[in-house]
């Protein structure tokens, strides 16, 4: 005889209605969608959605068996369906963004193969062709090269002399607040990329700050792939000279690796790693 469970498969979490239909299930909810911006009509881009979703499943316990109801899924991107290159129903939908959108904002819609639905509004900007995507400006960047030191200047009273003297100016030193100037940061060192990664497939990133002032540091890096595109080009701002980012990479399979550099020209590069195409 069988009768209801309840079980766990990846970040989907399985649920037994009583009904047994679609209807006693609450909708899947949309996560995230990354890359959250791409050029308009250049090329054949993919997606990657993120979502929750509960699913119907019957337990065996006679014969100790589980009977998941799980299936695929389909994706649109306003009105436009997409074609789904890989649908994982724990949580991970792979698309192609339809050709013919315009530019500007965009809704992306999921719907299982049951019916029902999911909408993240606002989900996938389309930038023009030729204009590249614009970081919110920062307040201070490492970019910036200042001809001096903001940093507070203190004189003294000499007491042999009746002027103002103590010999040279003696700097207070640089604050956290104050300017990134050249030398400040000497090196990026990246957190070591372990594994093999898959093209087109997200995956986590960490950049450090190395120098005099590496926990100052709060501007952008611009970063650069041995191979192929990695999206997005620019990271930051850091946070006390930490950069952490989510990327994505396209290239043929192979051995890959990164490199960040700043304004300044300081330069950084990862660990050597595999990258497979996407399945």
């Amino acid at each position: 005889m069988k009768r209801a469970g309840l079980g766990m498969v990846g970040m989907a979490v399985l649920a037994w209605a009583c009904t047994g239909g679609p209807e006693s299930l609450p909708p899947p909810s949309i996560t995230g969608v990354e890359p959250a911006t791409l050029p308009v009509n250049t090329k054949d881009d993919d997606i990657t959605v993120r979502f929750d979703a509960r699913y119907a499943v019957a337990v065996d316990y006679g014969t100790q068996k589980v009977d998941a109801r799980m299936g695929s899924g389909r994706i649109w991107v306003d009105e436009e369906e997409a074609t789904v290159t890989r649908f994982d129903p724990t949580g991970v939908a792979i698309a192609t963004v339809p050709r013919g959108l315009g530019a500007g904002v965009h809704a992306v819609r999921l719907r299982l193969d049951d019916g029902r639905e999911a909408v993240a509004r606002e989900a996938l900007t389309l930038r023009p062709p030729g204009q590249e995507g614009v970081d919110p400006p920062l307040l201070e960047d490492g970019g910036v090269l200042m001809a001096s030191d903001a940093g507070p200047i203190f004189r003294c009273r000499d007491a042999g002399v009746d002027t103002e003297d103590c010999g040279d100016p003696r700097d207070a030193g640089p604050g956290p607040d104050d300017p990134m100037r050249e030398g400040d940061i000497t090196a990026y060192a990246f957190d070591a990329i372990e594994g093999t990664r898959m093209s087109r497939t997200s995956f986590a990133i960490t950049v450090r700050a190395q120098g005099p002032r590496a926990g100052h540091f709060q501007g952008s890096l611009e970063l650069f792939a041995s191979r192929g595109t990695v999206t997005p080009t620019k990271i930051g701002p850091c946070d006390s000279g930490v950069c952490d980012a989510t990327i994505v990479m396209d290239a043929p399979a192979g051995n890959v690796h990164l490199n960040a550099v700043d304004s300044f020209g300081v330069t950084g590069e990862s660990n050597t790693f595999r990258l497979e195409p996407y399945k």
